[in-house]
């Protein structure tokens, strides 16, 4: 195994970020091991904080990167060629980076839960403080694994499918690296067992800056929705209205421009990466941040649909607008730039809230419009009210609620379409609503690029090719990535 992907990772230090907590701007004490590195509550603490450390310095491509490749598969960006028409192999270098980064994030999430486990309840202040951190550190480890099945396994498989994940538990040492693929089944049941346990255990909502119990029950209902087994969609339905009877600090910011220009201090974003400036990564900004802060100027332009959907949405004036180019030399401007996300480049606005938005309140509503689409189709107006609502909350711009649906397929097709326009290159969830939506008889990705020839197993990357070779046994690559 290539000790750039799997060696010992030192928690080399949170990086000293001043927008973010001050957990941040603490350099951890221990290194990796379970063995010196929690030995009591203070440790525990240490180990916990320092997922957050590896988070931010290794997860450069797990942001503004992985988000517009997803977008480009969907059909609504041409920028990555690869990615529009699905043309990645296993000898493609392209994914490597974001497998690469994940299984750093989950070492460190099994070197926190290990350690912790190994510790008596008496070394915590109670059992609850105990279990508190183990959420923490197993809802991080949750979402990452589920990241991985869905951007390299066969997420859209059968549970007996052997095209699952790689799974790891134990912090890496030369002795378990060597691992073999699990079913699909099997890596959904051990991913939702640690969202489950961080839905009890986690501490509540306070920030997006740390996970909580809020953002694994909202994952936990996106797994569901992507999966549809049977019962999933009924089961998701209940998980979106537990979360929006909740009486917490996560709620709606009706202000787009405060949504944004606040980025992960936001009280609508659940949990966010921080992508502000990293004076060691590419052009001294984090790789992540480069496709926000640099590629949406340049390829300010999306593919003919979702264009004038977006040209012709009221939100447009909020979430578009004139920016300056991110090169130094470069002093052009350019009209209908994406100024949610790339707000004034990298040149002007180096330190502007880059942030992810993985989950938002507002897709809560969009989820639950959804659930209630599909689990009772005929009711037609109970699945707009949701969507409503949520249109109605917002003070800037003030939006009109949506009316003149008269039959199902109209309903659908308005769901995804908002679904497009107000999570546009924020998450994942446009590339799977791409998918599960269909219109014309088909997923809409075969209207948004119809001169592309792809297959099912397109819908997820190959396992790298340095995975594959660097194990003494077998991995099974995805069908038709070889």
């Amino acid at each position: 195994m290539k000790t750039k992907i799997f060696g010992m990772l030192l928690l080399a230090g949170a990086l000293s970020l001043t927008a973010c907590d001050e957990f941040l701007t603490e350099t951890p004490k221990h290194s990796l091991t379970t063995d010196n590195s929690v030995l009591n509550y203070s440790g525990a603490k240490n180990a916990v904080n320092g997922i957050y450390g590896v988070y931010e310095k290794y997860g450069s491509n797990l942001g503004g990167s992985l988000y517009s490749n997803l977008h480009c598969m969907a059909g609504f960006w041409t920028y990555n060629n690869e990615m529009f028409n699905m043309g990645y192999k296993q000898s493609s270098s392209s994914v490597e980076g974001y497998w690469t980064q994940l299984y750093k994030i989950i070492n460190a999430c099994n070197a926190a839960v290990n350690g912790i486990n190994k510790l008596s309840d008496g070394a915590f202040p109670s059992l609850a403080e105990k279990n508190a951190l183990l959420g923490e550190a197993r809802c991080f480890r949750g979402y990452c694994n589920l990241e991985l099945l869905w951007l390299f396994g066969r997420w859209f498989d059968k549970a007996d499918s052997p095209y699952g994940i790689l799974y790891r538990d134990q912090t890496s040492e030369l002795s378990n690296l060597m691992v073999g693929r699990i079913s699909v089944g099997e890596s959904y049941r051990l991913i939702l067992e640690d969202l489950e346990f961080a839905e009890q255990n986690a501490p509540v909502y306070k920030s997006a800056l740390r996970m909580s119990r809020q953002f694994a029950k909202a994952m936990h209902a996106k797994l569901l929705m992507v999966r549809n087994w049977d019962g999933d969609y009924a089961k998701a339905l209940t998980l979106v209205n537990d979360l929006l009877a909740e009486n917490s600090g996560w709620q709606m910011e009706t202000d787009l421009t405060k949504l944004y220009e606040t980025g992960w201090n936001s009280k609508e974003n659940c949990f966010s990466h921080y992508l502000g400036d990293n004076k060691d990564s590419y052009f001294g900004m984090a790789g992540s941040e480069f496709t926000y802060a640099y590629a949406l100027f340049y390829n300010n332009e999306f593919t003919e649909t979702v264009q004038e959907w977006l040209d012709n949405d009221v939100r447009h004036d909020v979430t578009f607008g004139t920016a300056r180019a991110p090169e130094t030399w470069d002093t052009s401007t350019r009209e209908n730039v994406l100024t949610k996300l790339y707000h004034r480049g990298r040149n002007d606005g180096k330190n502007d809230m880059y942030a992810t938005y993985p989950m938002r309140y507002a897709e809560l509503y969009l989820m639950k419009a959804e659930l209630l689409a599909r689990t009772n189709p005929s009711d037609i107006a109970g699945a707009l009210a949701p969507l409503n609502e949520m249109r109605a909350k917002y003070t800037n711009p003030v939006m009109e609620p949506i009316t003149g649906i008269t039959n199902h397929q109209e309903l659908m097709d308005a769901i995804f379409k908002e679904y497009v326009v107000s999570l546009f290159m924020e998450n994942e969830t446009p590339w799977f609503a791409s998918l599960r939506f269909e219109h014309d008889g088909k997923p809409w990705i075969y209207t948004l690029k119809p001169e592309v020839n792809f297959s099912t197993d397109q819908y997820c990357w190959p396992i790298p090719d340095s995975e594959i070779h660097a194990h003494s046994n077998v991995i099974e690559q995805n069908p038709g990535l070889e």
